[in-house]
C-alpha cells in the first residue's frame, strides 16, 4: 500500500489520508501519549515547520494511540504541546507499518518515529527512537531534498 493511500483520521474522528501531501517533502512525526520520549521530540520536530516553505514540506503528526486504548487521552495531550502542525490518528495497520519494529519475541511499537517521504511517498529516512542528533540529521536531509541534491 502506498503512503498515501493509508485511512487515517483527523482527532475529530473524520477519515482522511496523506494524498493532500502529493508532490512535498513530508515528514511524519509518530508519536503517543504514553511515550515519555514524545513529548520532547514532537514539539521539536513540529516546530521546524516554521523554517520551511509550506509548499514544498510539509510536517503531520500521527499519533499511535488510535490502535490503543489511551485514544481518549489525546485532545488533553495535544494541548498541552500547542503543535502548530496537523495532527491525525493512525490506525492499528498503519501503526504497526510505520512505528512497529521487528524484536525477539516479535514486532513491537517503538516510539518516537520520523520519517521523511519524497514528494511521491518513498521513504528516504527514519530515525528511531530518541536521537539527539536527530534535528540536524532532519533538517540537512530535507536541505538536500528542496535544492534537488538528493531524493
Amino acid at each position: 500500500m502506498a503512503l498515501h493511500d493509508y485511512v487515517l483520521s483527523d482527532v475529530g474522528g473524520k477519515e482522511t489520508n496523506l494524498a493532500p501531501y502529493k508532490g512535498r517533502v513530508l515528514v511524519v512525526e509518530m508519536f503517543a501519549t504514553w511515550c515519555p520520549p514524545c513529548r520532547k521530540d514532537l514539539p521539536e520536530i513540529a516546530a521546524l515547520q516554521a523554517g520551511y516553505p509550506t509548499d514544498k514540506v510539509a510536517f503531520v503528526a500521527v499519533s499511535a494511540d488510535g490502535a490503543s486504548e489511551t485514544l481518549p487521552a489525546l485532545p488533553k495531550f495535544l494541548k498541552e504541546m500547542d503543535l502548530k502542525i496537523p495532527v491525525l490518528v493512525g490506525g492499528g495497520i498503519f501503526v504497526d507499518r510505520f512505528a512497529g519494529v521487528d524484536k525477539p519475541g516479535g514486532r513491537q511499537v517503538v516510539l518516537p518515529q520520523t520519517y521523511v517521504f519524497d514528494g511521491a511517498g518513498e521513504i528516504v529516512a527514519r530515525y528511531v527512537g530518541e536521537n539527539k542528533n536527530k534535528k540536524k540529521s532532519l533538517t540537512d536531509q530535507i536541505d538536500r531534498m528542496i535544492k534537488g541534491e538528493a531524493k
